[in-house]
């Protein structure tokens, strides 16, 4: 067992970092790295990651392209597919950290593990008034394109689009927007918080191969809340589903589920799982069927299971939740179907879904 503050605050982040990822480019506190997400394509000249100390005192990264970040337990996570043990014992090893005793437990004085939901927006009413311009513009002749790219693309219901505040930014000429917003077209993908939205992403519908699809504000904006309640029209099932990405999220919430999105690539992060384990519904992992996606499933497994909150894990066979939905000619019969299947312990592929 290890004390993670002790551990944490005996790695040096930036040196970590260039171990990992290589050395980073300029020097001091200006020093930047390249991403470890496999999934960010990154030709740029300025590598997108930075470190910093937290208000609590911790060094952590974050990368500003994707999104992703942390702490160096996190960061070991991401470079090596590690578990969270695994990552900590290999941090112990390499700062000459040692493992506490049996008989050692950590002391109730520590501080709370930051929470998503205390995420903060340093301009609540100009991000607010943003969202619901773009939930207006969305619907509006001059929005066709990335509409079409929703409905008939993504196949996601209109009325799922309305009940999340979907909307449509068509660039800075047209759309005022505050300071911190990316200056770019797209489809918005707001995170509500009762009722007012405190953070927003924009999803490019066909970046270019070098450009990633989520773009996130500035945290001087808003913090990254690492997940994002999606809402179905009408709930019809006790379960959440815990998707990779908004988009996923809708397609769970078009078939009548509870769904949270789980922004930038977050998973490894322990205040993801401290949120979902407080969430009182049981819990469904619906992640991606690629490498990426499936480690990410066994990191959040790992760290729900540790809080007594273990999750059903559905197996798409291949693609992702919102190919699943594009493909099924009933959407609703078939996700309930594997779930069944899932929760019987048979964890099967869509394919086997479907035939039965």
């Amino acid at each position: 067992m290890y004390d993670r503050d002790a551990l944490l605050a005996a790695v040096d982040l930036r040196q970590l970092a260039d171990d990992l990822l290589g050395p980073g480019k300029r020097v001091g506190r200006s020093a930047m790295w390249r991403c470890p997400s496999a999934q960010h394509a990154q030709t740029g000249r300025t590598p997108p990651v930075s470190i910093f100390t937290s208000h609590r005192g911790e060094q952590r990264w974050r990368c500003h392209g994707c999104g992703e970040g942390g702490t160096a337990i996190d960061l070991v996570i991401a470079c090596r597919g590690a578990t969270s043990r695994e990552a900590m014992t290999y941090l112990a090893e390499y700062a000459g950290h040692r493992e506490q005793p049996d008989s050692w437990h950590p002391s109730t004085q520590r501080v709370a593990l930051r929470s998503p939901q205390s995420a903060g927006c340093s301009d609540p009413e100009g991000l607010d008034r943003y969202v619901n311009d773009c939930a207006k513009r969305l619907w509006k002749p001059e929005s066709s394109r990335l509409r079409h790219w929703l409905t008939d693309v993504r196949g996601l219901p209109t009325d799922v689009l309305v009940k999340n505040q979907i909307g449509a930014d068509l660039g800075p000429r047209s759309q005022a927007r505050p300071d911190g917003i990316p200056r770019t077209a797209g489809i918005v993908l707001p995170v509500i918080q009762d009722g007012h939205a405190i953070y927003a992403q924009i999803r490019v519908p066909q970046p270019r191969p070098d450009r990633p699809r989520y773009l996130n504000p500035t945290s001087d904006l808003a913090a990254n809340p690492r997940l994002s309640r999606v809402r179905p029209v009408e709930v019809q099932h006790p379960q959440v589903i815990v998707a990779e990405g908004a988009i996923d999220a809708l397609s769970a919430a078009s078939a009548g589920y509870r769904a949270v999105a789980v922004l930038s690539a977050a998973y490894g992060d322990e205040s993801v799982a401290v949120a979902l384990a407080r969430l009182p519904h049981p819990l469904v992992i619906a992640f991606d069927a690629d490498d990426a996606g499936r480690a990410g499933s066994e990191r959040l497994l790992a760290l729900l299971e540790a809080r007594q909150r273990p999750p059903v894990v559905l197996d798409l066979g291949s693609g992702d939740l919102n190919d699943a939905m594009r493909q099924s000619n009933d959407w609703p019969a078939q996700i309930e179907r594997m779930l069944d299947l899932a929760m019987s312990g048979r964890f099967g592929p869509i394919a086997a879904a479907v035939n039965q």
